[in-house]
């Protein structure tokens, strides 16, 4: 018997009644998107330009159109929602929630922040695509927010509203420039068990600042011509997270100031967060990893840039019960990244402290 038929809280049930709806495909006017980009030539919604992505390595290539970070927000008096979502693949992984990796996740954004609705995601067998579906609570027109997935591809997006039904964008941003993360798995979100418990998501939240998530699990290796890329972009934030990807130290020796001197030479404004791994006292090189990051700081700050600052790994999970913060001993659970989100709170307060005095 499965587990649905004992106890019908982990079914999946679809509530579709046969009423009459209204669709968009999006992209659409009617809703806004951040995060991502969408293009027919790309094969959809996709982070980095396929052009900048071959270029970097095959791994960036291949995670390119992974969907980490976007969001769809928009306003409706609907009653009801549903998505039809198709894609390459159904992302899988033995310690990741599908909920995390291929779900979706909406909520309604008030003056009190952010009030979960409904996590809508695939199923087990859904190897190209999925339907799901939720109510809502109509009546006035409400704000929402759509969380994509950390790690499936999605090459189309169908929104469906109850018939007759308004709809119109939202934005629920600050008037600033995006925080711009660049980094490894755990940047990408591995891992949360959905897609607004990975720590910018939770950071973005809790500040209502756009961000930009260019986490390529395995991929993030410091190469110079992603450092141009990065640079190019508007950012009130650049937050440098790539430990976990180089391969060695002798690597991140070798591209880790490399990589910063790239940025802020094409950059020069922008306040620089460098963050080391959570787990360096469980792996042999860690203390190591932490003494070449923290060369990087102490190198920019001699040379007089005063823009930069450094998150330690040894404190993203706190003092005590760090071993219950990952589910692997190197990806963060949801206790884990809600921990590091805390700390990324504390040091975006101190760099970008104009934030909090904005509505």
């Amino acid at each position: 018997m499965k587990i649905e038929q004992i106890d019908v809280n982990f079914s999946a049930e679809n509530i579709d009644d046969g009423r009459e709806k209204d669709y968009y495909s999006i992209p659409d006017e009617r809703f806004s998107l951040f995060g991502l980009n969408y293009s027919e030539e790309e094969g959809g919604f996709y982070r980095v330009p396929g052009d900048i992505a071959e270029k970097t390595n095959a791994g960036v290539e291949a995670l390119a159109r992974n969907t980490s970070g976007g969001r769809l927000c928009f306003s409706t008096n609907s009653e009801y929602l549903s998505i039809t979502v198709a894609y390459e693949y159904l992302c899988k992984f033995a310690h990741m929630s599908l909920t995390g990796t291929s779900g979706f996740s909406l909520f309604e954004k008030n003056d009190y922040g952010y009030n979960f609705v409904a996590s809508l995601h695939p199923g087990l067998d859904d190897e190209k695509g999925f339907f799901a579906d939720c109510a809502l609570p109509g009546g006035k027109m409400h704000d929402y927010v759509l969380f994509f997935p950390l790690y499936n591809d999605v090459g189309s997006l169908l929104v469906a509203l109850e018939k007759g039904s308004f709809v119109e964008s939202f934005n629920p941003y600050k008037a600033v420039f995006p925080v711009v993360y660049y980094g490894s798995s755990i940047t990408q979100g591995a891992c949360a068990s959905r897609p607004d418990n990975c720590y910018q998501a939770l950071a973005s939240k809790w500040t209502n600042v756009d961000f930009l998530n260019f986490g390529f699990s395995g991929s993030a290796k410091g190469e110079e011509v992603m450092a141009e890329y990065l640079s190019s972009i508007p950012a009130s934030l650049f937050v440098m997270d790539y430990d976990h990807n180089a391969s060695d130290t002798e690597w991140l020796k070798r591209t880790h100031y490399n990589f910063y001197k790239k940025y802020r030479e094409n950059n020069v404004a922008t306040p620089i967060l460098f963050i080391s791994r959570p787990d360096y006292k469980h792996t042999p090189d860690g203390e190591e990893r932490l003494r070449i990051i923290k060369s990087t700081y102490k190198r920019a700050k001699k040379e007089g840039d005063e823009k930069v600052w450094l998150l330690s790994g040894e404190k993203l999970y706190g003092a005590t019960d760090d071993e219950n913060c990952s589910v692997d001993g190197c990806h963060p659970n949801d206790l884990g990244f809600y921990r590091i989100a805390k700390k990324v709170l504390k040091k975006i307060k101190e760099i970008c402290p104009d934030y909090f005095a904005l509505k």
